[in-house]
């Protein structure tokens, strides 16, 4: 068992999630469990974590949406270090079945964390799973007459891992959870370099119009020297500005350092160019101003959170690092 506390090792193994669907789930839910996921394994490389579908019969389940998901029998599941119970709007008939009650016991009894998205922590509360340990739990819906043992202890927060158990608030608490459970099991660095990527995908290059002239005349000069790079003086002697000046025209306007712009634009012209032609990987490296390989594929990597050979047209041979 992969235990749920700050990670200090520096090759953490891989964590091992089960994900329990109940008929009905909620996809949306699942789907913001399983981003991080992939996203993690992306930014480190390797696989920090794999998972699995999960039902109490192994058959295809229907979410609240409609959309199907093929899932694997609880039974047959292999070794875990989480598992992680995903239901929908139809807790109540799941709440009175036997066989789910009894495979909560058995699970709750487990030396793995054992967890639940949004209502679904309602489930866990019953069967006492979550007695003595602090959760994070949503309203309960009053069609529901769940009863509880008066050893809960909620929290008021999206999300909570106490020891080893996992709860939060609904979908878009799920998230959190997530990077919660990554940090403790693979350290928050990962996690940090995860949220960066994100926030950094959602930022398009910025449009120019209206900005200064010298601002523009500057990243058309960038843009016409993307394989001989220019040296910042060079820029800024080329404008009649100082670099200091210049440093803080991007700053106000682009809110970034020329050299950061310039890597940007150097690093979309590569991406575009992977994908639409079919030249080695190394020409479009140096027509992109990166004087090796390796640091192509390292600048390439910290950017767009995955391997340049990953971005590149069907059937164009790969070059490997």
């Amino acid at each position: 068992m992969l235990t749920l506390t700050e990670s200090c090792r520096q090759h953490p193994p891989t964590l091992r999630i089960g994900f329990w669907l109940l008929e009905d789930f909620d996809f949306y839910a699942l789907a913001n469990a399983l981003e991080p996921l992939r996203l993690a394994n992306q930014m480190a490389g390797r696989s920090v974590c794999i998972w699995q579908i999960l039902s109490l019969e192994g058959r295809d389940l229907n979410a609240s949406n409609g959309i199907t998901t093929a899932t694997t029998r609880l039974d047959q599941v292999q070794p875990l270090d989480v598992l992680i119970l995903c239901g929908g709007d139809n807790l109540h008939a799941q709440a009175e079945s036997p066989a789910v009650r009894q495979k909560l016991h058995y699970w709750a009894a487990q030396p793995v964390g054992l967890g639940a998205l949004g209502k679904a922590g309602w489930l866990l509360a019953q069967t006492g799973a979550l007695d003595g340990f602090r959760c994070s739990l949503p309203e309960p819906d009053p069609s529901l007459s769940f009863t509880t043992s008066s050893d809960l202890s909620p929290v008021a927060a999206p999300f909570c891992v106490d020891r080893q158990r996992l709860t939060c608030v609904g979908p878009q608490a799920v998230q959190g959870l997530m990077h919660e459970l990554l940090a403790r099991s693979h350290g928050r660095g990962l996690v940090l370099r995860m949220e960066k990527h994100v926030t950094r995908q959602a930022r398009p290059l910025q449009s120019v119009y209206n900005a200064p002239a010298k601002l523009q005349a500057t990243l058309a000069l960038m843009n016409e020297h993307l394989t001989r790079t220019l040296a910042i003086d060079e820029l800024a002697e080329s404008m009649g500005i100082s670099r200091r000046h210049m440093e803080r025209l991007f700053k106000r306007n682009l809110g970034c350092s020329p050299s950061r712009h310039y890597l940007d634009l150097r690093l979309q012209q590569a991406r575009q160019l992977l994908q639409t032609t079919k030249r080695p990987m190394k020409d479009i490296a140096q027509q992109c101003g990166f004087v090796s390989l390796q640091h192509f594929f390292r600048c390439y990597r910290q950017y767009f959170g995955a391997h340049a050979r990953d971005h590149m047209e069907a059937d164009q041979p790969a070059t490997r690092s």
